[in-house]
């Protein structure tokens, strides 16, 4: 059960977030979709759409981890939540006034970017704060299982609201739950320590302090590379992995998201075991265990458009997700527990930039060679980089961490 069910502050974050987990399923489903059934998006526009949900990270994940280690947290995170709500909100609106265009696609996609690189470098360096570091395991794993349930529900619960209201209008709902969650921050009592302030802040020595964090510790050299790698992979796969089931399969939006969130239980599974992991195979061992369940079994995936069933599809992506979220629980984990609390902001945007950075490129690889080459060859290449990690992860310095308890810095 652990310790946290009876931390009402945590509880609060936990439920809010929960709630706005199961709504985001909407635009990352509905987004997309509107693109290619409204607009005709083809492999390129689609790497592009993707593109843009993380273009932000290398130009402002590193001002952003300097400003967010300045700053309280908690207001970063209910500022953030509520532009989005405005941003997500103009969809339905210019879809009613007969306005919307995929270039509005492709802004709101821009600006959720944006406000994503502060919330999610505000929100893992608040939960050390929140929380006693003894905890961060079980909170990071407790709030990494909802989220990956909330991928089982929300996509059934995206293909319901959909086809009720049309894949514009359902964008309404995202709003909602995004609204939801910004109040439920809102609610949290625990104050926030103050930032350190310093006697004469300078922001390009806090920002290369970030950077000599990871770059001075080998082993995050060693997960900034893998992550990056990882990313630019799982990217390539993700901005073409909807279009290969609407135009190369031939399935419909209720088929598609069913087959989503079947294969979402794959995250759950991964999240709940991301502990026994840790414990039985040691940080690296974990690491490595989990890339290579992520990379082989997707690799079958694309071969499902060769005369493979639908259920053959749903269980190969079921299987692979269940590497992603292990991967993350143990490696962000291990992270925030040797860094202190003053650098967290920095480290955590150093890394984000990179490895949410891999995300925008990836996708833009994948677009451009899904264009050239085809959809299927595409999503191969990207599975295989996404491999190329496993070897670095397995036998660099993490290899001598077995523990994420036993090392602080």
């Amino acid at each position: 059960m652990g310790r946290l069910w009876s931390h009402r502050d945590f509880c609060r974050l936990w439920a809010g977030e929960t709630v706005e987990w199961i709504t985001d399923s909407i635009s990352t489903i509905g987004i997309p979709t509107i693109a290619y059934y409204s607009f005709h998006a083809g492999p390129f526009q689609m790497g592009v759409l993707y593109a843009l949900g993380y273009v932000a990270y290398p130009f402002l994940g590193l001002p952003a981890g300097v400003w967010v280690d300045r700053w309280r947290r908690r207001p970063v995170l209910i500022w953030t939540n509520m532009i989005q709500v405005v941003a997500l909100g103009s969809i339905p609106l210019a879809f009613s006034l007969r306005v919307l265009s995929l270039y509005q696609l492709f802004l709101v996609s821009l600006v959720m970017s944006i406000t994503i690189v502060f919330f999610n470098i505000a929100y893992t360096s608040y939960l050390p704060t929140l929380i006693d570091r003894d905890d961060l395991v079980e909170g990071n794993s407790k709030l990494e299982a909802t989220a990956s349930g909330s991928t089982v529900i929300g996509p059934t619960l995206a293909g319901a609201i959909m086809q009720t209201f049309g894949a514009a209008q359902s964008i309404a709902a995202d709003a909602l739950g995004t609204l939801i969650a910004a109040i439920a921050i809102l609610s949290i009592r625990k104050q926030e320590p103050p930032p350190n302030r310093r006697a004469k802040p300078h922001f390009l020595n806090e920002l290369r302090e970030g950077l000599r964090c990871v770059a001075n510790t080998p082993s995050l050299r060693t997960l900034i590379v893998a992550s990056s790698v990882l990313n630019v992979g799982n990217s390539m796969f993700y901005a073409l992995f909807l279009l290969f089931m609407y135009d190369e399969l031939k399935i419909s939006i209720e088929v598609a998201t069913i087959i989503l969130s079947v294969g979402a239980v794959g995250f759950v599974i991964g999240a709940v075991a991301a502990s026994t992991l840790l414990k039985r195979l040691g940080l690296a061992g974990s690491l490595a265990f989990a890339l290579l369940l992520n990379g082989v079994w997707r690799l079958a995936i694309p071969m499902v458009s060769y005369g493979s069933t639908l259920v053959l599809l749903s269980t190969f992506w079921l299987v692979s997700n269940i590497g992603i979220p292990a991967y993350n629980i143990n490696q962000v984990s291990y992270r925030q527990a040797i860094v202190s609390d003053e650098l967290q902001g920095r480290m955590n945007a150093t890394m984000r930039t990179f490895g949410y950075g891999a995300y925008a490129a990836g996708a833009l690889m994948g677009g451009i060679l899904g264009s050239v080459y085809g959809i299927i060859p595409a999503m191969i290449g990207g599975t295989i980089v996404a491999l190329i990690p496993v070897p670095l992860v397995y036998f660099g310095p993490t290899g001598k961490l077995a523990d994420t308890r036993k090392t602080r810095g």
